[in-house]
């Protein structure tokens, strides 16, 4: 019985680590990144542009943490803080936005 219960709950950490690596492998990391341009594009995204790069990359309206992402980004277009910014791949959609350390 107790083999049982181990075996499920290995299982069960097997299953949640992998999805949590798959889920980091689909982010692409711009680490210590300052914006340089934070613009409404529409109605509903925001234009971001990072460092010196011409890219842009787009942070949607919907996203569950908008407003702290926005409040991050805003700041360090003012303040020159350092970003890390995870954009989901093949989109330039703005996943995550965290302060460098």
């Amino acid at each position: 019985m107790l083999k049982n219960i181990l075996s499920i709950v290995i299982a069960g950490f097997f299953l949640l680590s992998c999805a949590t690596n798959q889920e980091k492998k689909d982010i692409l990391w711009y680490k210590g990144q300052v914006i340089e341009q934070l613009e409404p594009e529409g109605d509903s995204t925001y234009r971001v542009q990072i460092g010196i790069m011409a890219s842009s990359f787009w942070l949607d309206q919907q996203h569950s943490s908008f407003k702290s992402y926005l409040s991050l980004l805003q700041h360090s277009l003012t303040q020159r803080d350092r970003l890390d910014i995870g954009i989901e791949k093949n989109s330039h959609k703005i996943i995550t936005v965290k302060v460098s350390k």
